[in-house]
């Protein structure tokens, strides 16, 4: 086996780190800058001669006294590793980690680590705003469908009364009050058409998405649950809304995992399928929980169901209203004891059906 060339390794570092897009940066324990790499100094937006020797809490936040919970100022009094989060005075999100150096079991320097996550924080919040568009929507659609069945009663029984009386001020009135009903009709049927339809839509591997929420469904599952992925090797191109997408699969990771009393599985799979003769993409989330029981799963997709008085009753309805928004179909399967698997069936397609629309 070939030993490593520590002398090379030292020579190589300085541009390792300047290729590294992340702050990085070396300080005494005064919190004087001794070192930084190039995306500190670039972000800066000074020479790096203007940095060395200077504080770091004057430079970014032109503070003459350490930041509040500064994790660096943690790590110098702990001798641990700390992180922590902080906000720059334009608006910028980081995530700062603290790194005690030390010689003789003393501490001599803290190496920070600054990740900056201003557009994930962006993206979070475009994120919050689908989910509550979609529970105003899913709203409107459950108080739609209630109001055209009061209206179509109202209406078809105002035309038997009309064509059953001869008086003609007590037609006036029928025909006011059928007028009516028309107008509210109109009316709701202005509502639905307020809503739209998936607002950011794209081709992308499903596999891709799963992946780059692994650590976020993790939390979500807990420590107690054992989170599983069976992912396809193949391509599974869908075109859909990442945003709406991922509030799918939070919700029903939750629902699984509000299912598992206490120790369980949940197993997330893809596959590429052949579904009436047609390719699709098949994503199945099973878990080991108290399942479902049949008048439960009747009622499950529906706005306002639930068992749990804490909540809306909003989760599956918004689901299957985002599923149908993207072609897709819903499918749960379930009983008392023996667990639930979900399965969605995405339409396959290609970037070249992408191009070619």
């Amino acid at each position: 086996m070939e030993k490593l060339n520590f002398k090379l390794i030292e020579k190589a570092l300085p541009f390792i780190f300047d290729n590294i897009e992340h702050n990085l940066s070396i300080m005494d324990k005064d919190l004087n800058v001794l070192w930084s790499n190039k995306a500190y100094i670039e972000r800066m937006g000074m020479n790096a001669d203007d940095i060395l020797g200077k504080k770091c809490y004057a430079l970014w936040h032109k503070r003459t006294i350490p930041c509040e919970g500064c994790p660096c100022v943690k790590a110098l009094k702990t001798g641990n590793i700390e992180t922590g989060e902080k906000i720059s005075d334009e608006g910028r999100h980081y995530v700062l980690t603290g790194i005690p150096f030390k010689e003789n079991e003393e501490i001599k320097a803290v190496f920070e680590i600054g990740k900056e996550i201003t557009e994930k924080k962006i993206v979070d919040e475009k994120f919050k705003e689908v989910i509550k568009l979609e529970a105003a929507y899913e709203i409107i659609d459950n108080l739609a469908h209630q109001f055209n069945n009061i209206f179509n009663g109202i209406y078809g029984f105002a035309q038997l009364i009309k064509e059953r009386t001869e008086n003609k001020d007590t037609l006036i009135f029928i025909e006011k009050l059928i007028e009516s009903v028309e107008k509210g009709s109109k009316f709701i049927k202005a509502l639905l058409e307020l809503k739209t339809s998936p607002s950011a839509m794209k081709v992308f591997d499903l596999n891709f998405l799963l992946i780059s929420m692994k650590e976020m469904l993790k939390d979500i599952a807990g420590e107690k649950i054992k989170l599983e992925f069976s992912l396809s090797k193949e391509n599974l191109l869908i075109k859909g809304d990442p945003l709406q997408l991922k509030e799918v699969l939070s919700e029903l990771l939750q629902n699984a995992k509000n299912a598992i009393l206490d120790n369980g599985v949940i197993l997330i799979s893809t596959e590429k399928i052949k579904r009436e003769s047609e390719e699709k993409i098949l994503l199945t989330i099973s878990d080991t929980g108290h399942g479902m029981d049949e008048e439960t799963m009747k009622k499950c997709f529906e706005p306002l169901f639930t068992h749990d008085p804490r909540k809306f009753g909003l989760g599956l309805s918004i689901v299957k209203n985002i599923v149908q928004k993207h072609n897709s179909v819903i499918e749960i399967k379930s009983s008392p004891n023996a667990g639930t698997t979900v399965k969605i069936f995405f339409p396959s397609t290609t970037l070249q059906q992408e191009l070619d629309t």
